[in-house]
């Protein structure tokens, strides 16, 4: 199980700091197919917010690295949940080119979760005590 964690840890880690840094240098040169109307107007729209794409690749990146040096892993995967719950449903709903990256996405995100859920037990209690 160890090693099964380590791979997944690494894989997803590696994809959050390639991609995130590709966001920012564009050394990946890919052919994207064309995004059908609503990815596109979805796309638009937060690229026009002027800030959003830059502030979550700036977080994919930083929670990949601490992934990827196992430092504080499963807070920065609580950190990462949205992103790439999001990924997946923009994948697989909007874009379903790209759905079986973004599937892989979440199914490596859902394992390292469930690998790493003792560290959630307290986040999941119903009346906390003070």
């Amino acid at each position: 199980m160890k090693i099964t964690v380590l791979i997944a840890r690494i894989l997803l880690g590696l994809i959050f700091v390639v991609f995130g840094l590709n966001f920012f240098f564009q050394f990946l040169h890919m052919t994207q197919p064309p995004l059908p109307e609503k990815a596109q107007a979805f796309s638009g729209g937060l690229y026009g917010s002027g800030y959003f794409f830059q502030y979550m690749k700036v977080v994919e990146i930083a929670s990949g690295l601490a992934i990827l040096f196992n430092r504080y892993t499963a807070f920065f995967l609580l950190i990462l949940f949205p992103v790439s719950l999001n990924i997946f449903l923009f994948h697989t709903i909007l874009a379903p080119a790209g759905a079986p990256i973004a599937i892989a996405i979440i199914v490596l995100h859902l394992f390292l979760g469930f690998a790493y859920r003792k560290y959630y037990s307290s986040i999941f209690t119903a009346v906390p005590t003070v």
